[in-house]
């Protein structure tokens, strides 16, 4: 009898912690809302898979193998079959040592915060009860998720350009609307929602803690449905984000967070009812770790951009002509390309129960990894999970590259990035033997 567990912790970070996600450090004064983690697991009576959320900016990924290897220790779940996502909430902490800000650094945290991610994971192992699994995938009332790397009239790629900019001339690529959700449905207890979107929760800004929209929904769902636990995986959104470049509307800040949790619940709530009930419960789970050669354009500059670097946080670059993201996430990378390693690791993992897959990818992957997973199984119920298992940057696709823009700039990866990464995940899905070519 196949079995589904729940359970959740509050991890919120200590205050005066750095938070991450911007070019600026920012020191938490506050708590806008919790930060947790949640867990759900599964069993089918021989095999376990436990995916745990996390309300964070990323979790590199020497940090999520320690934390699986520990989990698996203490329950005897293969660390194959545990998967480990951050949210990539903007108004939250970075779990690892990176070169830029909000990197979490207080040791007594972190030892705390690792029993935290095994007690979870326990918890959810106790909590397993029989479930029945249903899924529904539907498009939202309105978009909430758009493209924010655009195509200018001189030829050009920028990101984020601004509001009704008249130098846009297309977005590149076209954002994915749909709520995909997993129903495990308990008797006797309650129910469990996974629920799944893509886009960057980087919506509220400031200086206070909290889970963006991805928060409110989980509350909200719970609210209005009653009897149910839901945790949030977002998808791949290295290339959305909240902003409708074509429209002077304001969009950001807390209560436009609330209403994104508010449209992406709704559509749960519509299709709660209406899901498909799925009876295979064969579970598959597999780990690798893909080597893509370290970007080393630009080494000729190392010592310039080192220098722009320090300038910059030193403040001697402030005023109307400060170096933007794209200018830095550059510099950053070139000047690190010393400290670098031949080769970087990132983590592709597939978990399924029976059609039911769950693909992740470390680091930010674009919306045609989405795309293409979906394409590699098109039987199956694929759900996409951005910063799983550890995050390595962002994950463009092969035009991007050659597009240039913020993510493909600040880039560690090479151009070979996207055929190996999604090789792995095709070869994967293909060993779930569920769906046939």
């Amino acid at each position: 009898m196949f079995k589904a567990g729940f359970a959740r912790l509050d991890v919120t970070p200590p205050l005066g912690s750095d938070l991450a996600g911007y070019f600026s450090v920012r020191l938490a004064e506050g708590i806008l809302d919790p930060i947790y983690l949640n867990a759900v697991a599964m069993n089918n009576g021989e095999d376990t898979l436990i995916i745990i959320t996390s309300d964070f900016l990323s979790i590199m990924e020497v940090f999520a193998t320690r934390i699986r290897n520990m989990i698996s220790k203490a329950t005897n779940v293969p660390a194959d079959n545990i998967m480990i996502t951050a949210l990539h909430q903007h108004t939250s902490i970075r779990l690892g040592v990176w070169p830029w800000t909000g990197s979490m650094e207080d040791e007594d945290y972190l030892s705390i915060l690792y029993k935290k991610y095994v007690d979870v994971a326990r918890m959810a192992l106790s909590d397993l009860s029989d479930a029945e699994i249903y899924t529904a995938v539907r498009e939202t009332r309105e978009k909430l998720s758009f493209i924010r790397r655009y195509k200018m009239r001189d030829g050009s790629t920028v990101t984020n350009p601004g509001k009704l900019n008249p130098n846009i001339d297309h977005p590149i690529g076209e954002a994915d609307n749909n709520v995909r959700l997993v129903r495990f449905k308990r008797a006797g207890k309650k129910d469990i929602a996974f629920v799944n979107f893509s886009t960057h929760p980087d919506v509220i800004g400031g200086k206070l803690f909290s889970a963006d929209w991805p928060g409110f929904v989980r509350r909200f769902v719970e609210r209005d449905l009653g009897d149910v636990h839901c945790l949030v995986a977002n998808g791949a959104q290295g290339d959305t984000n909240h902003i409708d470049t074509g429209t002077a509307d304001e969009q950001g800040g807390y209560g436009y967070s609330e209403h994104m949790g508010r449209v992406i619940s709704d559509t749960v709530i519509d299709v709660w009812d209406k899901c498909e009930r799925h009876f295979d419960t064969q579970i598959f789970s597999e780990v690798r770790m893909v080597l893509n050669r370290t970007n080393t354009d630009g080494f000729e500059r190392v010592e310039e951009c080192r220098k722009l670097d320090e300038d910059y946080w030193s403040g001697k670059l402030d005023g109307p002509n400060k170096p933007n993201a794209t200018i830095m996430g550059e510099a950053r990378r070139i000047k690190n390309i010393p400290y670098e390693t031949i080769c970087q690791k990132i983590p592709v993992t597939v978990m399924a129960v029976g059609d039911i897959a769950f693909v992740g990818y470390g680091g930010e992957p674009f919306t045609d990894y989405a795309t293409r997973s979906r394409a590699f199984a098109p039987e199956m119920m694929v759900i996409t999970c951005g910063l799983a298992n550890g995050q390595q940057g962002y994950l463009p696709t092969k035009n991007a590259f050659e597009e240039g823009g913020y993510e493909a700039r600040s880039s560690r990866f090479t151009p070979t990035l996207p055929d190996e990464l999604q090789g792995a995940a095709k070869e994967m899905l293909d060993k779930c033997n569920i769906y046939k070519k």
